[in-house]
């Protein structure tokens, strides 16, 4: 089946609970999604020695095509814009439900960062339909717009195997003290790389950013934050959104000082600042790593969302997985063995 469809949907499920990457615990963020997605895709090679539809294979008396349940299920194929075959690729056996069902829903806060490099609607539309699927919920408390068109990527992308950034599971908000002393210059204006940036993202945020407002509209995310931009960009979309981002990261392995301009106008407008770990170019250098010992790794993932669900009360973090658009490298490998 794979055949017929170069693109997959993969939901790697609850990482929590797989034993290979609880092995690498000081791993940075990009060795974490490569490596669910490629036990993901290397299980799927190992499990599937032929064509399989809804983990079941070809019902025939071939000792080798006879029926076989997998524990990695095709989902569904379904037809993506411009007549693009999409094989949903997920863990049947994952604990993702249960996890969910251990507790009230009012007793869980539900984080999604989405990573996208296009400033493509039915891109995130489908990105976020796809959480929605994975998690069995009807609302997200916040999603996190990381927005890094390629153009950016190929002028500033570094690989971060050499970033020494420790690992980190929950954004960690920013603190200055009162008795830090900005001019008036320094508020108000960015450097000129921020504006820059600015210039560049600033249009691609806003067509993404209209399809978020669309969800919080419906209910079905309460708050929208966004991911790496300077204090003027930030204020003009303020200006600009009918849903106003309640939520600003920032890359502190990048920056080790937080731009004044950015830290001031969210203080002013309640805006949360947090810290990240996530490097500009994650896309893009795990996709390169995602090679599994089947041969079969991904060419380029279109995008990617991760989500964390914390238990309100306690602050635990109960689960956390990926759920990413990937375009198969050497497909035909899984089925022609």
């Amino acid at each position: 089946m794979l055949k017929s469809a170069s693109k997959v949907t993969i939901n790697t499920g609850n990482v929590l609970n797989l034993i290979d990457i609880k092995k690498k615990a000081g791993q940075n963020v990009t060795e974490e999604l490569s490596e669910s997605i490629k036990l993901t895709l290397s299980e799927w090679g190992t499990q599937n020695k032929f064509p399989v539809q809804n983990g079941v294979g070809p019902p025939t008396g071939h000792p080798q095509t006879s029926q076989h349940t997998s524990d990695f299920l095709v989902v569904s194929a379904s037809t993506a814009p411009k007549t693009e075959a999409v094989i949903n690729i997920t863990r049947p056996h994952d604990d993702v439900q249960n996890k969910m069902a251990e507790e009230e829903r009012k007793n869980l806060k539900i984080g999604v960062k989405i990573f996208i490099n296009e400033d493509s609607t039915s891109a995130l539309t489908e990105c976020l339909e796809n959480v929605f699927t994975a998690l069995h919920t009807a609302y997200i408390d916040n999603v996190i717009l990381a927005y890094n068109p390629d153009v950016l990527n190929r002028d500033d992308a570094t690989d971060d195997t050499n970033i020494k950034t420790p690992y980190v599971t929950k954004a960690s908000p920013i603190s200055m003290g009162s008795n830090v002393r900005m001019s008036s210059s320094e508020v108000e204006a960015d450097n000129d790389a921020d504006a820059r940036k600015c210039e560049a993202i600033l249009p691609g945020i806003k067509i993404l950013w209209a399809v978020l407002e669309d969800f919080v509209k419906e209910g079905r995310v309460h708050q929208l934050g966004v991911a790496d931009v300077g204090g003027g960009c930030l204020r003009r979309l303020h200006a600009w959104a009918r849903v106003r981002p309640a939520i600003a990261q920032i890359n502190l392995a990048s920056c080790c000082v937080v731009p004044p301009s950015l830290h001031a106008f969210c203080r002013a407008n309640d805006v949360q600042l947090l810290t990240h770990a996530d490097p500009p170019d994650l896309l893009s250098i795990a996709a390169g790593k995602t090679l599994s010992e089947d041969g079969v790794g991904c060419d380029n993932l279109d995008w990617c969302a991760r989500y964390q669900v914390h238990i309100k009360c306690r602050g635990v973090l109960a689960l956390k997985g990926y759920v990413c658009k990937a375009t198969l490298a050497n497909a035909g490998k899984i089925v022609n063995k």
